[in-house]
C-alpha cells in the first residue's frame, strides 16, 4: 500500500497521526497532515515553557492549534502510550533516534512509523535525487539545483538543507508523477535511518567519516544509515559514489543501481569500477565519461575552493548528465555558482589579512578539508585557526597532524567554547601551542588582534564542533562571528 493510500485509509477509519518532535520537520509534517484532512497529534519532549523560550519554531504553535492540531509537551518514553489510542501512523522527526524510549513504546504497541523525509518523498511521487555523506551535502545539492534551474528543468531543493520535503505544495496538487518536479534532497543519517521504502532515481554518497557517533554508536551503524539512500535501488536507478572512500564503495556494492564513480584514482582504475566516471585531474580540471563519451570540465573559474569541493563538483556533473543536462549548461553552472554562507565564506579583509567564516564545519573531517583548502590556496601566509563548541565523539588526530605538519605557518590555535579546554589538551598532546577562550566572542577578539599584529595573516573559524553550547545552530554561530569581526575592522 502506498503512503497516499495509507493516508486515505486513515481518514476513512478516522485514525489519527502522531508527529514526534517539534523541530522544523515536525512543524511542517503536522501542518501538511492537517491540510490533508487528518486528525493530528504532536508530542514534544521539552516542556512548553522551555520550548517557547528556546525554540525558533515556537511561533508556529498558535497556527497549529488553530488548525485543530493537538500539541502535548513534556512527553517521553511510556508517556506517549496514552496518545497512541486511535493513532494509525507515527511520523518521526530527524531528531528522534530509533533507539529512543518513545520509539520503543511505539514499536511495543505495534503502531507503524515513518520518517518525515521518506513520507514526503513518497507522497510527492515524482523523481528524486538523494544526496548524503558526512560532508559537502549542502554545497552539492545547491550546486545541482543551480544547474538544473539554469537549464530550465523543474526541480525543488529540500531536505536537510533547510526546507522539509513534506512542505512541497505539489504533494496535494492534482496530476501524476510526470507532472512533478525533480526533488533534489539533502539527506542526513538522522533522516535516513528510519527509511524502509526509499528508492531515488539517483543516489549520491559523497564520503563517510566519523560523525554523529553519539547517536549511532559505531561507524558501521552510521554508515548503514547512510546506505539507506541506495539500498533499494534497482538497475533502472543510478548510484553515484566516491571511489576514493572504501566505506562508501562497500555500501555501493549492496546497491543494484547502475554505478557511477568519481575521485582521484587513475582513469584505468575508475574504468574498472564503472563505465561512467568523473576523474579529478587536478586543481583546475575534471574529466568525465558518460554514455561512452569523454568530456572535460574546466574548474579554473569556479568559486568553490579546495579538493573537497572538486569532489562535490564531480558528483554533480555525473548527476546532471544523468538527468540530461548538456555539458555546456553544466560548465556554465560550475562557473556561476556562488559558495554558500558559512562554508569557507570570505568575511572581509582586515588590513592585509583575510577572515574566513567556516561555521558549517561541525566535524573534524570538515575542518580538515577547510584547513587544507586554505593552505592550498595561501601556502605562504600565516594562519590562525579557531576550533571550539561542543566536541563530538571521534578523533581529532587527522586535523591536528596536518596542522603539525604546517606548524611553521600556523600561529597558536584558539580553542573556545564549552569544550575549549578539551580541545586545548588535544593540541598540547600534539605539541601545538594554543589559547583557551570561554566564548566565540572572546576567541574572535583574540584572533582579530593577532591579525593586527601579524602581516598578511589569515583568521579561519572552522570549529569542528557542534554549536549548541552558545548558539541554536551553525548559522547563528556564523552570523555572530561576522558580527564580532566587524568592530575589529574599525
Amino acid at each position: 500500500m502506498s503512503f497516499q493510500q495509507t493516508l486515505s485509509v486513515l481518514r476513512e477509519r478516522q485514525k489519527k497521526v502522531l508527529v514526534v518532535g517539534l523541530g522544523i520537520s515536525g512543524v511542517e509534517s503536522a501542518a501538511f497532515l492537517a491540510r490533508a484532512g487528518l486528525s493530528v497529534i504532536v508530542c514534544e519532549r521539552q516542556t512548553e515553557a522551555v520550548f517557547t523560550q528556546k525554540s525558533k519554531f515556537s511561533a508556529a504553535l498558535p497556527t497549529l492549534r488553530a488548525n485543530a492540531v493537538e500539541v502535548h509537551f513534556g512527553i517521553d518514553g511510556e508517556q506517549v502510550a496514552p496518545l497512541l489510542t486511535d493513532v494509525g501512523l507515527v511520523v518521526l522527526s530527524p531528531g528522534v533516534p530509533l533507539e529512543s524510549s518513545v520509539v520503543g513504546t511505539v514499536r511495543r504497541l505495534g503502531v507503524p512509523y515513518v520518517s518525515e523525509l521518506e513520507l514526503g518523498i513518497e507522497l510527492h511521487g515524482g523523481p528524486s535525487v538523494v544526496v548524503t555523506g558526512s560532508n559537502g551535502k549542502s554545497t552539492t545539492v545547491s550546486l545541482l539545483q543551480h544547474i538544473l534551474k539554469n537549464s530550465g528543468m523543474r526541480s525543488r531543493l529540500c531536505g536537510n538543507v533547510g526546507t522539509p520535503v513534506i512542505s512541497s505544495e505539489e504533494i496535494l496538487a492534482d496530476g501524476g508523477a510526470e507532472d512533478r518536479s525533480i526533488l533534489v534532497v539533502e539527506a542526513s543519517s538522522y533522516q535516513l535511518e528510519a527509511c524502509t521504502v526509499l528508492k531515488p532515481i539517483i543516489s549520491v554518497v559523497l564520503n563517510i567519516s566519523e560523525n554523529h557517533l553519539e547517536r549511532h554508536g559505531t561507524m558501521e551503524r552510521y554508515a548503514a544509515a547512510k546506505g539507506r539512500a541506495l539500498a533499494l535501488q534497482d538497475e533502472r536507478d543510478y548510484t553515484i559514489v566516491n571511489a576514493d572512500d572504501p566505506m562508501v564503495m562497500s555500501l555501493s556494492r549492496k546497491s543494484k543501481g547502475t554505478r557511477a564513480v568519481f575521485g582521484q584514482l587513475p582513469i584505468a582504475d575508475l574504468t574498472k569500477l564503472s563505465d561512467d566516471w568523473a576523474h579529478i585531474v587536478g586543481p583546475t580540471a575534471i574529466q568525465c565519461r558518460v554514455n561512452g563519451t569523454t568530456e572535460d570540465y574546466d574548474m579554473e573559474n569556479s568559486h568553490l575552493m579546495g579538493l573537497h569541493n572538486r569532489y562535490n563538483c564531480a558528483a554533480v556533473i555525473l548527476a546532471a548528465r544523468r538527468l540530461g543536462v548538456s555539458k555546456e549548461l553544466i560548465q556554465s553552472g560550475l562557473d556561476s555558482f556562488s559558495p554558500l554562507e558559512h562554508r569557507l565564506e570570505p568575511v572581509s579583509h582586515a588590513g592585509r589579512g583575510l577572515v574566513f567564516n567556516d561555521s558549517k564545519s561541525t566535524t573534524v573531517a570538515a575542518s580538515l578539508a577547510a584547513f587544507m583548502t586554505v593552505r592550498e590556496r595561501y601556502p605562504n601566509r600565516a594562519l590562525v585557526v579557531m576550533l571550539g563548541g561542543l566536541s563530538k565523539a571521534g578523533s581529532w588526530d587527522p586535523l591536528l597532524r596536518k596542522i603539525k605538519e604546517a606548524q611553521e605557518r600556523v600561529l597558536p590555535i584558539i580553542c573556545f567554547g564549552k569544550d575549549g579546554p578539551l580541545l586545548a589538551s588535544h593540541c598540547k598532546a600534539h605539541g601545538l601551542p594554543c589559547h583557551i577562550e570561554p566564548s566565540l566572542r572572546a576567541a574572535t577578539t583574540r584572533g582579530m588582534a593577532t591579525l593586527q599584529e601579524v602581516d598578511d595573516a589569515i583568521l579561519l573559524l572552522t570549529p569542528g564542533c557542534a554549536s549548541f553550547d552558545e548558539f541554536s545552530d551553525f548559522e547563528q554561530r556564523g552570523a555572530k562571528f561576522k558580527e564580532y569581526v566587524a568592530p575589529a575592522l574599525g
